[in-house]
C-alpha cells in the first residue's frame, strides 16, 4: 500500500478514534475547572481546598500510572480500555453527588486511578502504529483533542451551568452527570474497535498491516540491538532530563487550565457562565494552534529540542507579561499566546525521548510512564500551589509568576542539554 494512503488510513481509523477518547478524557478531567466557583460555594470550599481537590486527581494518577502500563501489556488494548472508561463514568457520577470535601477527594482519586494510564498508554500505543517520520504529527492529532475538549467544553459546560435541568439538580451536579453517562456506552464501543497491532487491523488492506508492523520493528532494530529495560533506563540521565522538563511544563499547564475560568471571571470581561466558558476556551484555541503548527514544523526540519524549548519559553514569557498588560483584553490575548506556547511544547515533547536515543528510539511503555509521572506530579503541585497563593495574597499574580518561572526553566534545561547531533 502507498505510504501516504497508509498514513491517511491510520489517521482516519486509529488516530481520530483515539482523539475522540482523548476528548472525552479531557472533558471528564477538566470540567471541574468550570464548576469550580459554583461547587466551592455549594459545599463551602476555600481556594486552597479547591486546589486540593484538583490535586487529588493527580495523586492517584501518579500512583496508578505504572500499574496501568503493566495491565495494558498483560490485558491488551480492548480489556484495558473497557475497564478504564467505565471507571471514568463511575467517577463522574460520584462527582454529581459530592456533598463534602471528603466526597470530592474520593471522586477525584477514583477518576485519577481510572485515567492514570490513558495518556502514557496511548503514547506507547501510537508508537507501535506510526513510523518515526510521522510520529510528532500523530501525537499532535491526539493531543489536540485536549484543547478541543476545552474549546467545545467551555461553552457547553457554561451552558449547562446556566440552565434549569429536568432533574432539578444544582447546575454543577447536572453538568457532571451529563458528562459521565456517555462513558458507559463508549467503553463497549472502544473495546470492539481497537486491536493491539497493525497486522490485526482489518482496515489496513492486504499485507499493509504486516508491512507497517515490520517497518516499525525495523526502525527500532536499526537503532539498537539491545532492548532497554525499565530498571536500567530509570538510571539514565536522559530520562531525568525529560522528566524534569515535563514536570516544569505540566506544572504550568495544569495550574493554568484548572484556574483559567476563575482567572477570566476576575477579569470582569463577561458575566454569563456561557460567555465566561467561551472566553476561557480562547487560550485553548491557542494551544491547539501551537500543537499542530509546531509539530508539523518539527517533523519537517527533524528537530526536537529547539521546538520544545521555544514553546515553553513563549508560554512562560507571555504568562508573566499578562500580569502587566494595560487592559483585561490585552491580558486575555497574552494568555492565548501562552496557550500557543504550551501547545507548541507539548506537541513535540514526546518525540524527545526517541530523539535522545532512549530505548534505541523505541521507548518502552514503562519509561513513557515514568516520564509521564513527572508531569503528573506537576498536576499535584501547580493547581494546589496556585490555590494556596490565591488564598494567601488575594490574587493570582504570585502564582502565575511562579508558573512562568517553571516554564522558562524547562526551556533553559533543554537548551543547556542540546547537542548538535540531535
Amino acid at each position: 500500500m502507498n505510504k501516504d494512503l497508509q498514513h491517511r488510513r491510520t489517521v482516519l481509523w486509529l488516530l481520530l478514534p483515539i482523539a475522540g477518547l482523548t476528548f472525552l478524557n479531557g472533558i471528564d478531567r477538566l470540567n471541574l475547572s468550570f464548576a469550580g466557583q459554583q461547587l466551592s460555594q455549594s459545599i463551602h470550599l476555600s481556594p486552597s481546598q479547591f486546589g486540593m481537590g484538583v490535586s487529588a486527581f493527580f495523586v492517584a494518577y501518579l500512583l496508578f500510572q505504572y500499574p496501568h502500563a503493566l495491565l495494558l501489556r498483560r490485558l491488551g488494548i480492548r480489556t484495558w480500555l473497557f475497564i478504564s472508561i467505565v471507571g471514568w463514568g463511575i467517577a463522574g457520577v460520584m462527582m454529581s453527588r459530592v456533598q463534602t470535601l471528603a466526597d470530592l477527594l474520593a471522586a477525584r482519586l477514583l477518576l485519577g486511578a481510572a485515567e492514570a494510564g490513558f495518556a502514557p498508554g496511548m503514547t506507547w500505543f501510537i508508537s507501535q502504529w506510526t513510523p518515526r517520520a510521522t510520529r510528532a504529527r500523530a501525537m499532535a492529532i491526539t493531543l489536540g483533542a485536549i484543547p478541543v475538549s476545552l474549546v467545545v467544553g467551555g461553552p457547553l459546560c457554561g451552558a449547562l451551568l446556566g440552565m434549569q435541568n429536568p432533574l432539578g439538580l444544582e447546575p454543577w451536579r447536572w453538568m457532571f452527570l451529563v458528562a459521565a453517562l456517555p462513558n458507559f456506552l463508549i467503553a463497549f464501543v472502544a473495546a470492539a474497535w481497537f486491536v493491539d497491532r497493525p497486522s490485526q487491523a482489518r482496515w489496513l488492506r492486504g499485507e499493509a498491516g504486516i508491512e507497517l508492523e515490520s517497518r516499525i520493528v525495523a526502525e527500532s532494530t536499526l537503532s539498537s540491538t539491545t532492548a532497554l529495560r525499565f530498571g536500567l533506563a530509570i538510571r539514565d540521565g536522559r530520562i531525568w532530563l525529560c522528566a524534569a522538563v515535563w514536570l516544569l511544563t505540566m506544572t504550568g499547564a495544569y495550574a493554568l487550565v484548572f484556574w483559567l475560568p476563575q482567572i477570566v471571571r476576575n477579569m470582569a470581561l463577561a458575566q454569563s457562565e456561557w460567555l465566561i466558558g467561551s472566553l476561557s476556551a480562547l487560550p485553548q484555541l491557542g494551544l491547539l494552534a501551537g500543537l499542530y503548527f509546531n509539530a508539523r514544523h518539527s517533523d519537517r526540519h527533524d528537530e526536537r529540542f529547539g521546538h520544545t524549548a521555544a514553546g515553553a519559553a513563549l508560554a512562560g514569557i507571555a504568562l508573566a507579561a499578562s500580569l502587566y498588560a494595560p487592559s483585561s483584553t490585552v491580558a486575555l490575548g497574552l494568555l492565548v499566546a501562552a496557550g500557543f506556547g504550551l501547545g507548541a511544547a507539548q506537541g513535540v515533547f514526546w518525540t524527545l525521548p526517541p530523539a535522545l536515543g532512549i530505548g534505541g528510539g523505541q521507548v518502552p511503555v514503562g519509561v513513557i510512564s515514568a516520564i509521564s509521572m513527572a508531569g503528573t506530579a506537576g498536576g499535584i503541585i501547580g493547581p494546589y500551589m496556585l490555590g494556596h497563593l490565591r488564598e494567601s495574597t488575594g490574587t493570582h499574580d504570585a502564582g502565575l509568576l511562579l508558573l512562568s518561572g517553571c516554564l522558562v526553566l524547562g526551556a533553559a534545561l533543554l537548551m543547556i542539554w542540546r547537542r548538535p547531533t540531535t
